[in-house]
């Protein structure tokens, strides 16, 4: 990123129009903060209103200077581009569209001088794809062959159509996201005001991660209409963890007290909650790496409940030997972490979303969710201490079954290396 200077071209309200609760060029700005940039020039016919959006307290960018730098109308040229940094490259983007953050991390890795096109958009948006998509990466001998006062954007046009301008294609793309678990289809298309809604579907629908357990599938689409309001809030991601916390913290007193009843109902609140917190911050872009530690903070609070549940069944007597499912839980989970790593190490991906069968013992495998559905179920057919024996014992047999499948596939890809070096 050091050879490349990102040019923003941010004219009137069209960079100013707002998708969940973020306008589109602080999410740009966001997005190169996030991408390894710490300075943005911003090009305007209407500096004096982009300024005072920029000069606004933003932490989400607070990395990242921003120069706003007044032009004519028609007068982006080659020359007025080339003028701004003494830097190898320039990463040309216009302010008034949606663009997904891999595809600018696409065009900076290119060598030579490229353009974003999308050749087979879906058909419910095709209204909105243009082509050239707007992003560009252009490189200083690249700009000196221009004419010095041409259009810029025309001369693009002309470039491509002529194939004298190297494409990245948006359609060609590999869009499947590990840490998602799904494809997510990438897209850059420019936004008005009246295509606001179907573009904020768009963003909503990127923030939703795939191969869910079956309780998930209930969570998610409330998850998305929270979310949908709570992103046009000043609410951060990280308020919505310290939430949802104290909401674990509350489930594992009242289980630690007795309280079974309150105990689930807040464990069941805190399953929905726990998902707020990563859609917002990847629907604002407003992602940190404090935030990658949050699943710590759950497997802390969730395993919180394992123990304080066994130590009532202890006390109340009604489970005398609960200590030794409670070890099985936790040793299940330790081993089922084990194997579902040497999966992700052998093959990139991880285990849950490997194979149809993976994903189909997902929507059941012993997972926090699962467990609290388990108990509540127990709870309300009066048999609670034989409930918890039922998910330790689900622990039990979904490590052993995922650690059989990281023992077939970790075996497999050690034969196909051996077999490709005989």
């Amino acid at each position: 990123m050091e050879s490349v200077q990102p040019i923003l071209i941010a004219d009137g309200p069209q960079a100013l129009v707002e998708l969940c609760g973020v306008n589109l060029l602080e999410r740009l700005l966001r997005i190169l903060q996030r991408l390894g940039f710490r300075r943005a020039i911003v090009l305007s016919t209407t500096a004096e209103i982009v300024a005072a959006e920029v000069t606004k307290r933003s932490w989400a960018r607070e990395e990242i200077i921003v120069d706003v730098v007044p032009y004519a109308p028609g007068s982006l040229t080659p020359q007025l581009l080339s003028m701004q940094d003494p830097f190898e490259g320039f990463l040309i983007v216009p302010a008034n569209i949606y663009c997904d953050a891999r595809l600018l991390a696409i065009l900076c890795t290119r060598d030579s001088s490229a353009a974003l096109v999308d050749s087979d958009p879906p058909e419910f948006m095709r209204s909105l794809i243009r082509n050239p998509c707007g992003p560009a990466l252009v490189t200083k001998d690249f700009l000196s062959a221009f004419s010095p006062d041409a259009p810029f954007l025309e001369e693009i046009k002309q470039r491509i159509d002529n194939g004298r301008l190297d494409i990245v294609n948006v359609a060609e793309q590999d869009d499947y996201i590990v840490s998602m678990r799904r494809h997510v289809r990438p897209f850059c298309f420019p936004v008005a005001a009246q295509d606001r809604r179907l573009a904020e579907h768009v963003i909503l629908d990127s923030a939703q991660k795939g191969t869910l357990d079956l309780p998930a599938y209930v969570h998610a689409p409330i998850e998305t209409r929270i979310v949908s309001f709570l992103c046009r809030t000043r609410i951060t991601p990280n308020q919505i963890t310290i939430a949802g916390l104290l909401i674990g913290c509350c489930a594992t007193t009242a289980f630690a007290l007795g309280y079974i009843g309150l105990g689930i109902l807040a464990a069941l609140i805190f399953g929905l909650v726990d998902g707020l917190d990563g859609k917002q911050s990847r629907v604002k872009i407003e992602t940190t790496e404090r935030g990658k530690w949050e699943h710590h903070l759950d497997y802390v609070i969730e395993n919180s409940w394992w123990a304080t549940i066994a130590f009532y069944l202890w006390r109340s007597g009604q489970f005398p030997n609960v200590f030794y499912f409670f070890v099985l839980l936790v040793g299940s989970h330790l081993l089922d972490e084990f194997a579902k790593r040497q999966v992700k190490i052998a093959k990139g991906r991880l285990l849950d979303d490997l194979t149809p069968f993976d994903r189909a013992f997902r929507l059941v495998a012993a997972r926090r969710n699962i467990y609290v559905w388990v108990l509540g179920c127990g709870f309300l057919l009066g048999a609670f201490p034989q409930s918890y024996a039922i998910i330790c014992q689900w622990a039990a047999f979904s490590a052993a079954v995922h650690l059989l499948r990281s023992i077939w596939i970790c075996n497999s890809r050690r034969r196909r290396v051996i077999d490709s070096r005989a």
